[in-house]
């Protein structure tokens, strides 16, 4: 019986709430975390700086290498994070608010 891979399973699926696209991981070896972001295009520019200014108090940045041959990946980031790094950097997907719905 084949063993679970290291570092987690990544999933795509997609948002039951508002239907993008999202990449749900385990995150880390010894203490990982369950991250879920939305999955953007391949050729998106998301710098580590927007995604710092747009993640929330309570929310992490995360790396998303995108490796020919090999599927995406989450990796921390930490305070050491090149603020150049060519990586696509994404904080937890939140879904969008729905809009207003009336019962007649």
């Amino acid at each position: 019986m084949a063993g679970r891979s290291r570092g987690g399973t990544a999933t795509g699926t997609r948002c039951p709430g508002c239907g993008q696209p999202l990449l749900t991981q385990w995150v880390g070896d010894t203490a990982a975390l369950k991250a879920t972001v939305t999955l953007p295009p391949a050729d998106a520019r998301l710098p580590y700086t927007e995604a710092l200014k747009a993640r929330t108090p309570n929310d992490l940045v995360w790396c998303l290498p995108r490796l020919p041959h090999r599927a995406p990946r989450l990796r921390w980031t930490h305070g050491r994070h090149p603020p150049d790094c060519p990586h696509q950097h994404l904080t937890a997907h939140q879904c969008p608010p729905a809009p207003p719905t009336t019962l007649f």
